[in-house]
């Protein structure tokens, strides 16, 4: 059964973490949680810092795949965030974990391959909202492109999408839409 349902209200709803401390929790996920997770991570972090949200919010980064559990991002990736005052390097991979789908209230894709897989890896007691993190942050159901192969110009086009994305998601969460668009959100998967 799908997490995700395109007739659902168009502006996502703010809502309480279900660990109980009342704390929005976002998860971005990537394939590896190297390149494009931690950079959104990063990104969001600074977004929600920018407005004094901190206390709101409980934000982290994970991957669909566990090659490099436990690695920093990617050397590139710390390269372009630092170069904008971003401190991504005390980041460490991870694969994203069943009891994600519990504690966290929105599980963001980069592409649509991780939320395919992120689709088959809920469990069933999963009450999080899963969606692309472009179709959530800004009504555009596009991937973030996968900057791996590529050099610091494609990893510093990620973080300027990331970085927009971010600020779209954070008005979102908190009930301010952009541009007069409401992007669509996903649906909490019922038990």
């Amino acid at each position: 059964m799908s997490r995700r349902d395109p007739a659902s209200p168009a502006t996502p709803p703010a809502v309480a973490a279900d660990d109980g401390d009342g704390r929005i929790g976002v998860l971005f996920v990537c394939l590896g949680n190297i390149c494009r997770s931690p950079l959104a991570e990063g990104a969001f972090h600074h977004a929600v810092a920018a407005r004094g949200l901190g206390h709101r919010f409980r934000i982290d980064s994970a991957g669909i795949s566990d090659f490099h559990e436990g690695d920093p991002p990617d050397r590139r990736a710390i390269a372009v965030a630092a170069a904008r005052g971003l401190d991504i390097s005390g980041q460490r991979s991870r694969p994203v974990r069943p009891g994600d789908f519990v504690a966290f209230d929105w599980i963001l894709a980069m592409d649509g391959s991780n939320l395919t897989a992120l689709d088959a890896a809920a469990p069933d007691n999963a009450t999080a909202h899963v969606g692309l993190l472009l179709e959530v942050a800004e009504g555009r159901a596009k991937a973030v492109p996968d900057p791996y192969y590529d050099g610091p110009a494609e990893f510093s086009a990620v973080l300027d999408t990331v970085s927009r994305a971010a600020e779209r998601l954070l008005d979102r969460l908190l009930g301010e839409p952009q541009d007069g668009r409401a992007a669509p959100a996903p649906k909490r998967r019922s038990t």
